[in-house]
């Protein structure tokens, strides 16, 4: 686990324990449980804390504890025990016991990002970005909601589903992923084995993108379609241009050879 992500997730937890300690009504019994549970996690005895929080929910607290120790245990599962199915069983539990919008929202971030990014349940992942992309008014982070859920549609081969947010990501010039979402648009055509539409949208991609790095691996991809649709030389001349740029450079210089092979045979 990234030593950083543990030492904001135990800043975190001496907040929520703070809060815990200062805004609910509990018995000294409760009190003194968190205080252990708190201790465990400083001393990064995880399991230990878990299990302690555990003895606190079957002390029966009210639901504003119970809140908060669901979602405590949720990011000790996901976050320091990298459990992260029961994190999300944790996470699940909180909108049973609120409507308040603040955890709804938090919970659901943390269930998508645990979907999208480390479990790559990607119906988990579309059906979590699509509640949070189409509550109104928008929240702060739409435009990554739509972005992942495009990317999650994309796994899914759900192209349609997908397409439709793209191009409302391509229509909107302010949108974050504006210059991102034809790039996706080029991967859901190369992915489906369109290989002109394909090209058409990384072209688009590359004219908008600063990065080199990026533009190279777009470059790489466009060469992928050009040599299926057997233009060989233009694929030739597109593995050229980023020789010595592309991160893996025997594979380029394998491509090279295989394209120049192909020429050399369509000749003979």
């Amino acid at each position: 686990m990234d030593q950083l992500l543990k030492s904001k997730f135990i800043r975190a937890s001496f907040l929520l324990a703070l809060v815990l300690l200062t805004s609910c009504d509990f018995t000294p019994r409760i009190h003194k449980d968190i205080l252990i549970a708190q201790n465990h996690i400083s001393n990064q005895e995880y399991a230990q804390a878990v299990k302690q929080y555990h003895k606190i929910l079957e002390m029966a607290p009210n639901d504003e504890i119970k809140i908060k120790i669901n979602y405590q245990i949720a990011e000790l599962y996901a976050v320091s025990l990298g459990h992260y199915k029961r994190g999300i069983h944790f996470y699940e539990k909180i909108p049973k016991l609120t409507t308040d919008p603040v955890w709804l929202v938090k919970t659901q971030e943390r269930i998508g990002e645990i979907a999208f990014l480390y479990i790559n349940d990607y119906a988990k992942a579309a059906e979590v970005y699509n509640q949070l992309s189409a509550f109104r008014p928008k929240l702060s982070n739409h435009d990554l909601y739509e972005f992942r859920l495009a990317r999650s549609y994309i796994k899914l081969k759900q192209y349609d589903k997908a397409n439709e947010h793209l191009v409302s990501m391509h229509n909107n010039g302010n949108h974050k992923y504006f210059v991102d979402s034809f790039f996706q648009s080029g991967i859901m055509y190369f992915e489906s084995q369109d290989w002109n539409r394909a090209v058409q949208y990384f072209r688009e991609y590359i004219k908008r993108e600063d990065r080199r790095d990026l533009k190279v691996r777009a470059i790489f991809l466009m060469a992928n379609c050009y040599e299926t649709l057997e233009r060989l030389q233009t694929a030739y001349d597109l593995y050229y241009s980023i020789l010595g740029e592309y991160p893996n450079n025997k594979v380029i210089q394998d491509r090279l050879n295989s394209v120049y092979e192909r020429r050399v045979a369509r000749k003979r």
